[in-house]
């Protein structure tokens, strides 16, 4: 079920993560022409809202599935989205720096499980092109995933530890 309402400012100051099953995306090395699949955890902190726009920080780990350790290296980006009353939408992520080009992804919110989720889809990169789908779940301090998300091992605070949320300007 979509929700729909006109308010979606409960959305403000709330975290989101991918759960287990949505880790897994499939990337294109455009060089040699060859798909991989790799894991993905994007953990996205919503750090405001006002009439349908909502902003914050996101940050991504990328990571093969080989099954290797590896160290998860999360990488930043601001936030920049819109939500219309039935619950579409759009996001932009901008890179904290400016290394890659920005990513767009699209979905709806959908009440499941008694809870709301993101529904997602994103596509990015130049050289090498990542396609990823995911339900964003909510994640908050007393939640296992809080201090050990899936697919990474770390907490959410380490994965947001370096992003910076955008200031809102104040009227004059």
């Amino acid at each position: 079920m979509v929700y729909s309402s006109s308010d979606w400012s409960w959305l403000q100051d709330t975290y989101w993560y991918v759960q287990t099953d949505g880790l897994p995306a499939l990337q294109l090395d455009v060089d040699d022409n060859s798909l991989s699949w790799i894991v993905d955890q994007t953990v996205w902190h919503i750090t405001g809202y006002q009439q349908g726009y909502f902003w914050g920080v996101s940050a991504t780990a990328v990571m093969d599935d080989s099954g290797r350790e590896q160290e998860p290296r999360p990488v930043c980006f601001t936030m920049l989205g819109t939500i219309t009353p039935e619950g579409n939408v759009h996001l932009t992520f901008i890179p904290a720096r400016n290394s890659s080009s920005t990513t767009i992804g699209i979905g709806l919110v959908r009440e499941q499980n008694a809870s709301f989720t993101f529904e997602m889809q994103m596509s990015s990169g130049k050289d090498t092109l990542t396609a990823h789908w995911a339900y964003m779940a909510r994640v908050r301090p007393e939640d296992p995933a809080w201090n050990n998300l899936p697919g990474v091992n770390i907490s959410v605070p380490e994965m947001l530890k370096r992003c910076k949320p955008p200031k809102v300007k104040e009227d004059r």
